[in-house]
């Protein structure tokens, strides 16, 4: 893929996307070292000069092991791919790995690989900028509601999360991403999907009740007292859902077509109590957003009230947390990564971010692969101490277990 050939150059006090004429591939055999060890290696080691780089790490014994499969693939390895949002997001990675593990299963069944074969279409155009456009003059014909829009995204920007109130910064801590992941069982999962359907809500409104509640109740049992919690999260948009779209693969959008949007919630205490009112709140106030092109017009808006993005300060500086945490709801993986070969197959996903001085402390990404679901906190080591995310993960699973017993 094209964009695999790309590389981020500062030159100029400007930072460029450049083609690497010579690239040798960031590629390694790692012993030794369990996966998730090998993934912060990779976070703390940065880019490296181009948009990815690959590890591959056995499998330690019967580490997650599927029996079904062992006997026929005896063979079991970790790969690891790191890539760059300036160039790919989520969907773009899973459908990567998919036409990765196509390719290799026939090398190693010894078919001849089509070099010409198009996977995707990777779109250097920008689709939204028509749709954009036309918001930004609805905006500016109409001052009452510009103003509105101001007001909600500064709101939604300025407030420090609840987290820090009850436990402050760590002290000296630099700033490195790490991560806990659990597997959640498949009775949970269905049993949380079967309640939100039932409630009208959507699964990303019930986990994001699920988050609150955890929040809720860990700073309140650390001494907080208010009864009603404000909590502002941000949540990752497919903005696909915004231009057309072919459903052809060969034709797909691939690359980076990932936007953000603030959502402002309240938790009360109980929370237990209010959870699914909570939920229902939640899905009724996200779900207008993005009826109403909320991503859109906050990618419009928010320049205005809080100025750009400065590149420095969030590779260099310490920016201002936007968020009390983000989330990013996968949905099931299974389609558009799994390939079922003949020599090889992908029998499990995980899904890491890097966070090192961004908007937000804590990022929580579910989703399923093959029946089974993971839910993964990542977090800033300079914002959450290692013991603070571990409680904060236990309580989470504790109130999904709660909510679907």
């Amino acid at each position: 893929m094209e964009v695999c050939r790309l590389c981020l150059h500062e030159h100029a006090d400007k930072w460029w996307l450049c083609e690497v004429k010579n690239h040798n591939m960031d590629f390694e055999f790692i012993e030794n070292k369990t996966a998730l060890e090998v993934v912060e290696d990779m976070n703390d080691e940065g880019l490296n000069n181009s948009f990815w780089s690959a590890r591959v790490v056995p499998v330690d014994g019967e580490e997650n092991s599927i029996p079904d499969l062992k006997q026929a693939f005896p063979h079991q390895y970790n790969f690891l791919f790191k890539t760059h949002h300036g160039v790919m997001d989520g969907i773009s990675l899973a459908y990567f790995m998919h036409v990765y593990t196509k390719i290799l299963d026939d090398i190693l069944s010894g078919k001849t690989v089509n070099d010409d074969v198009r996977f995707g279409n990777f779109r250097l155009d920008d689709p939204l900028q028509p749709k954009l456009k036309e918001i930004q003059q609805v905006l500016e014909s109409d001052p009452l509601r510009l103003a509105e829009d101001k007001e909600r995204i500064l709101r939604v920007t300025t407030k420090q999360p609840i987290l820090y109130s009850a436990y402050p910064k760590p002290k000296g801590i630099p700033s490195t991403t790490r991560h806990i992941v659990r597997k959640v069982d498949n009775a949970i999962v269905n049993t949380l999907y079967k309640c939100c359907k039932s409630k009208n809500v959507t699964v990303t409104a019930g986990f994001e009740a699920v988050f609150n509640t955890a929040l809720v109740e860990m700073v309140t049992d650390a001494g907080a007292v208010d009864d009603v919690f404000k909590i502002n999260t941000k949540h990752s948009i497919n903005m696909r859902r915004y231009f057309k779209v072919d459903k052809d693969f060969k034709k797909f959008p691939l690359g980076c077509h990932l936007g953000g949007m603030q959502h402002e919630t309240f938790c009360r205490k109980p929370a237990r109590k209010h959870f699914w009112e909570h939920a229902q709140e939640n899905h009724n106030n996200f779900q207008s957003l993005l009826k109403n092109n909320g991503p859109l017009i906050e990618s419009i808006v928010r320049p205005q009230v809080r100025g750009p993005l400065d590149p420095d300060i969030l590779r260099k500086g310490d920016p201002q947390d936007y968020s009390d945490y983000a989330f990013n709801n996968l949905l099931d993986l299974t389609p558009l990564v799994f390939y079922e070969g003949t020599q090889i197959q992908c029998k499990d996903v995980y899904v890491y971010n890097y966070l090192n001085n961004y908007l937000y402390p804590i990022l929580f990404q579910f989703h399923t692969f093959r029946g089974f679901g993971s839910l993964t906190c990542s977090y800033d080591t300079a914002k959450v101490a290692n013991d603070t995310a571990q409680e904060l993960m236990d309580r989470v699973i504790n109130v999904l277990e709660f909510v679907t017993k």
